[in-house]
């Protein structure tokens, strides 16, 4: 970056609000609709329909985003699914050429 040229304007301030009024304008719109009571609906049921999987969505959400690491278990998982995979299509392919 250049001292004479920034490559963006305004302060971290500014741009930290706009987001916030482009949420808050959407949550108006959003209540200006009259949308509300379909909404509360269709989360109720689907609560009550799958209770068990709300919760697990709601803890999901809660931890945040996952990590884009893979541990070595993952990884050692991953790559014997793939030789098995593998492992199958050569056999498939070799008993084509065997008959």
């Amino acid at each position: 970056m250049k001292l004479d040229k920034p490559t963006q304007e305004g302060n971290e301030a500014d741009r930290d609000r706009i987001p916030g009024r482009r949420y808050q304008q959407r949550v108006r719109e959003f209540v200006a609709g009259g949308d509300i009571e379909r909404a509360a609906r269709d989360a109720e049921r689907y609560v009550e329909r799958a209770p068990g999987a709300a919760a697990r969505a709601d803890a999901e959400a809660r931890r945040g985003p996952r990590s884009p690491w893979v541990s070595v278990d993952e990884l050692v998982a991953k790559g014997r699914t793939v030789v098995d995979r593998m492992e199958a299509l050569v056999r498939r392919i070799a008993d084509r050429f065997r008959r």
